[in-house]
């Protein structure tokens, strides 16, 4: 951590830096993902046999693998007509992307470490599937999409050391210290597992954004992360406004949002409110 700090040229009190040490050297080393993180090398490999991505399913947890199966077959991911089920792990890994495949399982395991680390969970895809929904609208390209997307999910990855120490010695840490310094820890998991650079850079920045005539991937994900923010301060949960299915209209932005959560296993962190017109005209 000492070179991780000198290498940023961060300013980091005495103490904070005795904690941030202690929390990287007593949980980051150690962090276990019940599976060997070698086995996702395949996934760095665009050339990689389709044998050997199918095979990936029995090296890592199945619950991980039903969570991505759901992920890849939710609906927003693709726009808004539902292609086919992608019924093959292969299928769910190509049609993710294998980046982003890799980072999703990382992810998804980090965050089944403990039970503790779940409304973390709900927040961060809160993040990413919001991030993914406004980039999508306002026209980025699918690698920017995918930027938004990845970078909001893993945004707050350095609260999960921070978490797992406060349960295992006993202790609490202040809010002001995380919320300073998570990022710092954030970035020692990137590197753990050789995740890509442009992830420290969005763990890293402290402005908001702007390309030469439009809103940047990063400042896409700030406004996702203040809405999801104010969210679950006042509700525990994301809740949103939007109309639902009825008889004429089959899928709505809101209930795509909805089978997203459910499909990655967090549904109870979502809401989907209908507008006040059609809740009147629901008890009529």
């Amino acid at each position: 951590m000492e070179s991780l700090v000198a290498e940023l040229n961060r300013e980091v009190p005495e103490p904070a830096l005795a904690v941030l040490c202690e929390i990287h050297e007593t949980v980051i080393e150690s962090l276990s993902l019940g599976f060997d993180p070698s086995v996702l090398l395949v996934l760095d490999n665009e050339d990689a046999d389709q044998q050997d991505i199918e095979h990936l399913k029995f090296k890592i947890s199945e619950q991980i693998v039903s969570r991505m199966m759901g992920r890849a077959n939710s609906v927003v991911l693709f726009g808004k007509v539902k292609p086919g089920d992608a019924g093959s792990f292969t299928k769910v890994i190509l049609r993710l992307g294998m980046k982003p495949a890799k980072i999703y399982i990382l992810a998804l395991a980090l965050f089944l470490v403990d039970p503790a680390l779940e409304p973390l969970a709900g927040r961060s895809f809160s993040r990413a599937i919001l991030g993914r929904i406004l980039a999508e609208e306002l026209g980025f390209r699918s690698t920017a999409v995918e930027r938004v997307e990845m970078g909001s999910l893993l945004l707050e990855i350095g609260r999960i050391p921070a978490i797992l120490h406060e349960i295992r010695r006993g202790v609490t840490l202040d809010e002001a210290f995380v919320s300073a310094w998570h990022p710092l820890l954030g970035l020692s998991i990137l590197r753990k597992y050789d995740l890509p650079g442009y992830l420290e850079d969005i763990l890293l920045h402290s402005h908001f954004p702007f390309l030469q005539r439009s809103l940047s991937p990063t400042a896409v994900i700030d406004i996702a992360e203040l809405v999801v923010a104010k969210s679950f301060s006042r509700h525990g949960k994301l809740v949103i406004e939007s109309p639902l299915p009825d008889g004429a209209i089959e899928s709505t932005v809101g209930s795509s949002i909805r089978e997203q959560f459910s499909a990655i296993g967090y549904g109870k962190y979502v809401e989907v409110r209908p507008p006040p017109d059609e809740q009147k005209a629901r008890r009529e």
